[in-house]
């Protein structure tokens, strides 16, 4: 008998924490591609996904390449439950230089980070890559290879971790 009201209660937990409205946030990620002149910039918000390629080209116009509001809520809350404040602004794998670069702008209750990750892991940003890949059609998907960026840190055990631009700039 106690083992069913544990598992009631267990279930009511879950049930009410996933009824829990979902924090408001936008994070905002640059998939960079600078040989050919352009990017494609994915704004991910607790209610919906829009990619969009940004030439860099002069004359150039940006243009919306994808656009859902069906969003995996489970992973949405994950998300949005990131603590800006605890975020560098830069991680950095220091054996590897082949331009792989993010760019993530995080936004929430009224604050944003700039992060970028080269070559880089990161526990709590780069599941945003991965939620993004499962929602969008094959050519919309950003070039993202976990295992191997884990391999390659492993490997290197090397890495540039800033937290600010101001700290790096008075070490340098």
């Amino acid at each position: 008998m106690k083992k069913a009201f544990k598992l009631i209660f267990v279930l009511i937990i879950t049930v009410s924490c996933n009824n829990k409205p979902i924090e408001t946030f936008e994070l905002s990620i640059t998939d960079h591609n600078y040989s050919l002149a352009y990017s494609i910039l994915y704004i991910l918000s607790n209610n919906n996904l829009t990619i969009t390629f940004q030439g860099d080209l002069k004359n150039e116009k940006d243009s919306v390449l994808f656009s859902t509001t069906k969003l995996p809520q489970n992973k949405i809350r994950q998300l949005s439950n990131i603590n800006i404040d605890n975020l560098n602004v830069m991680y950095s794998n220091s054996c590897i230089e082949d331009g792989d670069i993010k760019s993530f702008r995080f936004t929430k209750n009224g604050k944003s980070k700039h992060v970028s990750l080269q070559n880089y892991y990161h526990k709590e940003l780069s599941p945003a890559i991965e939620i993004i890949n499962k929602i969008v059609p094959e050519k919309f998907k950003m070039h993202y290879n976990k295992t191997g960026l884990i391999k390659d840190m492993k490997a290197c055990g090397e890495f540039q971790i800033i937290k600010s631009y101001e700290a790096y700039n008075t070490e340098n």
